[in-house]
């Protein structure tokens, strides 16, 4: 009996001394950042509750770091103080030790210069122009004698985006109905592509009696058109962001690969309120025309493009905050919610998070807001956030059940995407 107890003993004991080490280096590796972003010449400071040290990569003329213990008045050392001095725009990495031994995290750092942009929260028209045609769905073709054939089924799937037939680029619509039509029945070569990757099909139209022409039986589109706002832009490029997410097909779900796209002048001509289960909606008519800019990204984070009528939007430039910066708590959203006028509503940075557009929980606070459209409308995707007159990022989603409420994404982020290649 003795002995079973010692094994067991030295089963836990063992345990322990692996189980032990492991959690708290998850826990302290939880606690610190999974990338940092600094601007040049301004120095961040990294406290911790823990002793912890850095030291940068080979890029060491990057960002310098020190560390220093932090005491309480009684010169108990309670953890560690890293001061971060970003010396010039670049890359490195960092890496985290504990008690200046154990490395904890390396990570990704990167210094952006001083950066200022014009937070403009006006809405305007969003009109995108997929990369081809994008597939919705195939169906089936009526022929003689109630005879049905479905040409595409099992060939082309929702969400293909149709590049070229028969070797012709597919600029639009019409350009592929001429090509079907002008068929005279024959087999039409394909070239699709499919979650990334070109591929060659061949689909046969089949004649439809009741239409009296060649038909697929295949339902796509070219383009689509919506409201939104945009975010800033920078005076110094003209490069504009927008929506702070992504613009999605509403009938296959997925972010829209787009060919280009156009910003224009929109009037809004009316609000429908937001209530709990059914989020509102800035209701207007794009104005055709004139164009603002020119769209060249559709991501997860927003639209990006080129202003060309810079002088539409003319406000004071301001600094941005980077996500260490935000802090919960009071700040303000720029919004175009009547006629042309951007007013500033107030609202609560409530939480924040670690991305996916979902970087900030906010909640409308101002009482004018709340009473004209019961908090966060779509078509208000994109307004600028404003904390301690900086800008720190643009609201992207209301939640449906409490649309005082909604997400935002940091400005870091936006400009991270907006500077991908």
């Amino acid at each position: 009996m003795w002995l079973k107890k010692e094994k067991k003993r030295r089963f836990f004991v063992s345990v322990s001394a692996v189980l032990i080490p492991t959690l708290l280096w998850c826990s302290v590796s939880w606690l610190l950042p999974n990338d940092l972003t600094l601007i040049e010449g301004e120095k961040t400071e990294i406290a911790t509750q823990l002793p912890i040290s850095a030291k940068t990569g080979e890029s060491i003329n990057v960002i310098g770091v020190t560390t220093k213990p932090l005491a309480d008045a009684f010169h108990l050392e309670l953890g560690s103080s890293i001061m971060a001095d970003p010396i010039q725009v670049g890359t490195t990495k960092v890496t985290f030790y504990l008690c200046n031994a154990l490395p904890i995290k390396t990570i990704d750092a990167t210094v952006i210069p001083k950066t200022t942009l014009v937070p403009v929260g006006k809405t305007v028209g969003v009109s995108l122009d997929t990369k081809g045609l994008l597939v919705l769905g195939t169906g089936q073709v009526s022929m003689a004698e109630n005879d049905t054939a479905e040409p595409c089924r099992g060939i082309l799937k929702t969400g293909d985006l149709l590049l070229e037939a028969n070797g012709q680029e597919l600029i639009n619509k019409e350009k592929f109905v001429d090509v079907v039509t002008q068929s005279n029945g024959q087999a039409i070569d394909l070239l699709l592509e499919r979650k990334g990757q070109k591929k060659q099909v061949t689909v046969t139209p089949v004649y439809s009696e009741a239409e009296q022409a060649f038909k697929l039986g295949l339902w796509v589109r070219d383009s689509i058109q919506g409201i939104g706002t945009i975010t800033y832009y920078d005076p110094k490029s003209n490069n504009f962001g927008a929506l702070g997410h992504g613009v999605y097909d509403v009938d296959t779900g997925e972010l829209m690969i787009i060919k280009q796209g156009t910003i224009i002048p929109s009037q809004l001509t009316d609000i429908i309120k937001g209530e709990k289960g059914e989020p509102g909606e800035l209701a207007g008519i794009i104005q055709r025309g004139k164009t603002l800019g020119e769209v060249e990204k559709n991501t997860e984070v927003g639209i990006y493009g080129t202003l060309n009528q810079p002088n539409e939007f003319t406000k004071a430039a301001l600094p941005i905050a980077l996500k260490q910066e935000i802090k919960i708590g009071k700040a303000e959203i720029l919004s175009n919610i009547e006629g042309e006028d951007v007013e500033c509503y107030e609202i609560e940075i409530e939480s924040l998070g670690k991305g996916n557009g979902k970087d900030m929980m906010i909640r409308v606070t101002d009482k004018r807001l709340l009473a004209k459209t019961g908090g966060i409308v779509q078509g208000m995707s994109g307004s600028p956030i404003i904390q301690n007159g900086k800008l720190v990022g643009a609201v992207t989603h209301v939640l449906v059940n409490d649309p005082e409420r909604g997400y935002g994404t940091f400005i870091e982020t936006m400009l991270q995407e907006m500077n991908k290649n």
